[in-house]
């Protein structure tokens, strides 16, 4: 048998050894429909409104608005499902990705700094997410920063934020089965003064990503295909 070959069983063997790598995106927050269940967070610091908006918008004509009262830290928006309505996508979603291992899941979404609704006078504005479920209350801060530079020169600018799930704090399984609730939300943060700042969001994900591993042994496998043609 040729190298080209005994490559590609090789790989094939090896792989046929390891689970089969998971793939795809579960969409939790187009907003093209209203608000998708998205809403308060319930524990805000200041006051907020959570609307549908056609202002601005990464995928199609709408995003979620989100108007802060007063800078500062404050936790407002939250989207929950719970065991009330199993067939609820955003607890399918949190649901189906139990099993998968953690370094494979992330959570992905589009921040959209729309510079006329946000005071000129901010040098910074960022954001932190949670996620909640039985198992406990988990961040991660510090995340879309908005610089003085974009602010001061209304540069408007799309971020595409990228959560790994392992990034989250604590320890134990952050995503159990069959839970009774799955909550995410996120904050709003920065130093605009008394007046309002309105941040939009869009384009919210949980997204599976093969393992490097097995990534790796496809493209072991497609070696042999790739030596031939160049014979």
């Amino acid at each position: 048998m040729k190298m080209q070959g005994l490559l590609g069983v090789a790989a094939l063997a090896v792989a046929s050894l390891l689970p089969a790598a998971r793939s795809g995106a579960a969409s939790i927050g187009t907003f093209e429909t209203g608000l998708e269940g998205w809403g308060p967070s319930g524990f805000s610091s200041k006051p907020i409104t959570v609307t549908q908006s056609n202002v601005v918008a990464s995928e199609g004509s709408n995003s979620l608005a989100v108007k802060q009262t007063g800078d500062g830290f404050s936790w407002n928006t939250k989207r929950e499902g719970n065991t009330t309505t199993p067939s609820d996508p955003f607890y399918v979603a949190w649901n189906s990705i139990a099993d998968v291992p953690e370094s494979q899941v992330q959570i992905e979404m589009d921040v959209i700094y729309h510079h006329a609704d946000i005071p000129d006078n901010a040098t910074f504005m960022n954001m932190s997410m949670y996620l909640n479920n039985p198992n406990g209350f988990r961040q991660v801060d510090n995340l879309a920063l908005d610089d003085g530079a974009h602010i001061a020169g209304n540069i408007d600018q799309t971020i595409h934020l990228i959560v790994p799930l392992t990034a989250f704090s604590g320890f134990g399984d952050k995503v159990p089965a069959n839970a009774n609730f799955y909550q995410l939300g996120w904050s709003m943060n920065g130093n605009w003064g008394a007046g309002d700042a309105t941040v939009y969001y869009d384009n919210i994900q949980i997204n599976v990503v093969p393992e490097p591993a097995s990534a790796a042994l496809l493209a072991l496998g497609a070696l042999p295909l790739l030596r031939r043609r160049r014979k």
